[in-house]
């Protein structure tokens, strides 16, 4: 089982950005794709977050339902805005199964500042390859949807992300960080501008199994969903797994911290 990661530099137009991808995911992916990750904003420009036209969100979704059915893989379509029906743009990312089908969606809407906003629905889906949790933008960033996740039973985390902050270094470290806390596999995957600074990288608990660092192209990695099962088993001398990562918690200690708040 693989997965692939794409990451990609944006072009001068939506349709460049789009043929980049599209065009580089076809030659790259193969039969043994288990799971294909796009990052958010997947093709745009890189300059302000605007509506994909229709005709162009339909020949993307097009090309990526037609790249899951030849290959028999789960796609994650990356995100692009719409236009929401009450005004306003909102992100949507869909997970497509290898029939083609949306299995789920995450929508976070489009902040005045041009950013996406947080959300509290973190969508695990059972898959042929194992439990996959669907992550859109900053969600993957805060403690909790990762948590929250893994908790619900994700093995691995398909993120649609950006590298985007001020201490870029920092956030790559973090998907790593991610991974280890919450004894999961991570496929995150980035795009390049002057803004994003890439990033894509599948990580295990362990490490890093792949990383496209600031080159353009479409990174692979094996998957072995029966290690994260292993390392999520029960090991109360903490010599074998890392099962107190994700389950070893004390939440007895947030008793007055939530008094205070309520």
């Amino acid at each position: 089982m693989t997965i692939f990661v794409a990451q990609h530099a944006r072009r001068a137009t939506p349709e460049a950005t789009a043929s980049a991808v599209l065009d580089d995911l076809d030659s790259r992916v193969t039969d043994e794709a288990s799971f294909v990750v796009l990052p958010e904003n997947a093709f745009t420009t890189g300059g302000e977050v605007q509506a994909l036209s229709r005709p162009l969100r339909e020949q993307c979704l097009d090309r990526l339902t037609a790249l899951a059915r030849t290959r028999g893989t789960y796609v994650l379509t990356g995100s692009w805005a719409e236009t929401r029906p009450g005004g306003g743009l909102t992100q949507v990312a869909r997970l497509l199964d290898p029939s083609g089908s949306e299995c789920a969606r995450v929508e976070r809407p489009v902040l005045p500042d041009g950013t996406t906003g947080t959300g509290d629905d973190f969508p695990v889906v059972e898959t042929s390859f194992g439990r996959v949790g669907v992550l859109l933008g900053p969600d993957f960033w805060l403690v909790e949807p990762p948590r929250i996740a893994c908790l619900a039973g994700a093995e691995l985390l398909l993120v649609a992300g950006s590298l985007d902050g001020r201490q870029q270094e920092s956030q790559r470290a973090a998907v790593w960080g991610i991974a280890t806390l919450n004894t999961v596999a991570v496929a995150f995957s980035g795009s390049l501008s002057e803004r994003c600074g890439g990033g894509s990288a599948v990580a295990a608990p362990e490490g890093f199994v792949a990383e496209a660092g600031t080159d353009e192209g479409v990174i692979e990695a094996p998957w072995d969903v029966e290690r994260i099962r292993h390392l999520r088993e029960p090991d109360l001398r903490f010599q074998q797994t890392l099962w107190f990562g994700l389950w070893a918690r004390r939440t007895e200690l947030y008793t007055d911290l939530t008094a205070q708040v309520s």
